[in-house]
């Protein structure tokens, strides 16, 4: 009887999203020891290791806020890839508003949404850095905006690890809403949002927002478009320990899955859209040129130390105890074996 692999992802550009899409994990292990299956058919009752990495024999590829969390609170896992696809950040006030630029928001209110529900809040992480990162890119601080907690209870176990149809949207099609009606009120000046999240709410909202700024463009520090990236993927410490063959081979998928998208970038973007439920116009723009390109794991210096920045914002203001040995966390060589197999050099 065949032993199940679990794997969860999160609403980003991923190779695990492509390879769930193309059937390629199926593809691979049929016929094996092992049933590659997606977590949410487990229900409710196990979707908290989306977060938390709890379950067994599972492997998860998404942003960097909950591996990070759930690592340093003990969770058995090993880092076996990065990634690092810049997203569009982007910043809005109302169209009347007499803020131009970032120099205007000096002393105004913006939104920070919380979601107090989630046991670890990844969203309010990263609406706290996004403005900390907005700001120093424009010769600012935190200091010199009022951050406002705007409480929201949605649903974001429905929007992590889809299954979407064609043209389906996610139950909250937009994740800024609150954010949004906040802006309309007047309780807040201004609002952020990331991702095929800010093309889609310029569409549906255009005559509700200004864009006064957008990370993605507005620096080349790479440091500064860290937000939830880089992607990590951890799998379950018992699955590398036991079954390291199962570990390799799920790499090689991942492989061929950043290989197919670099050489299919249209239908790449048309398989996204359908991963994210939102539209093809949505994705493109949200993220840097050729984003294709860049799903393949690695675990370069590079890349390293852009996951040590996001530790560091978390660590400095207190959403992690303390920092997780990223050296020691990651472990290589069962990448270094999937892409050596499938004839390709090691990209870090």
């Amino acid at each position: 009887m065949a032993t199940d692999i679990w794997y969860t992802r999160c609403p980003v550009p991923t190779a695990s999203g492509i390879a769930f899409r193309r059937n390629m994990f199926d593809e691979e292990f049929d016929g094996s020891d092992f049933k590659v299956r997606n977590i949410k058919e487990l229900g409710r009752e196990k979707a908290d290791s989306h977060f938390d990495h709890s379950l067994p024999n599972s492997y998860r590829e998404g942003g960097s806020i909950p591996p990070l969390w759930a690592k340093h609170g003990g969770a058995d896992t090993v880092m076996i890839g990065l990634t690092f696809v810049s997203d569009s950040i982007c910043f809005y006030v109302r169209p009347d508003s007499d803020i131009r630029s970032f120099a205007d928001l000096k002393g105004k209110r913006v939104a920070m949404g919380v979601r107090p529900y989630i046991m670890i809040d990844f969203m309010k992480i990263n609406a706290h850095k996004a403005w900390d990162c907005g700001l120093r890119a424009h010769g600012m601080s935190l200091d010199d905006v009022e951050l406002v907690e705007l409480e929201i209870n949605d649903d974001m176990h429905a929007n992590i690890n889809p299954d979407y149809k064609p043209g389906e949207k996610p139950p909250a099609s937009n994740m800024f809403g609150v954010e949004m009606a906040a802006l309309e009120s007047g309780e807040v000046d201004a609002i952020w949002a990331k991702g095929c999240q800010t093309r889609q709410l310029e569409r549906e909202e255009s005559d509700k927002v200004r864009l006064i700024g957008d990370l993605l463009h507005d620096t080349d520090n790479m440091e500064l478009r860290v937000n939830a990236n880089p992607r990590i993927i951890t799998v379950s410490g018992n699955m590398a320990r036991e079954n390291p063959e199962a570990v390799v081979r799920y790499l090689q998928v991942l492989i061929r899955a950043s290989s197919w998208a670099a050489a299919n970038p249209d239908e790449c973007s048309e398989t996204m859209a359908t991963e994210l439920g939102v539209s093809v116009d949505d994705i493109n723009g949200s993220f840097v040129a050729n984003y294709q390109d860049k799903l393949w794991p690695n675990l370069a210096d590079e890349t390293l130390h852009l996951l040590a920045t996001q530790q560091d914002f978390m660590v400095q203001q207190g959403y992690l105890p303390g920092p997780v040995d990223l050296q020691a966390w990651g472990d290589s060589s069962f990448l270094k074996q999937a892409y050596e197999r499938e004839n390709l050099p090691w990209v870090a």
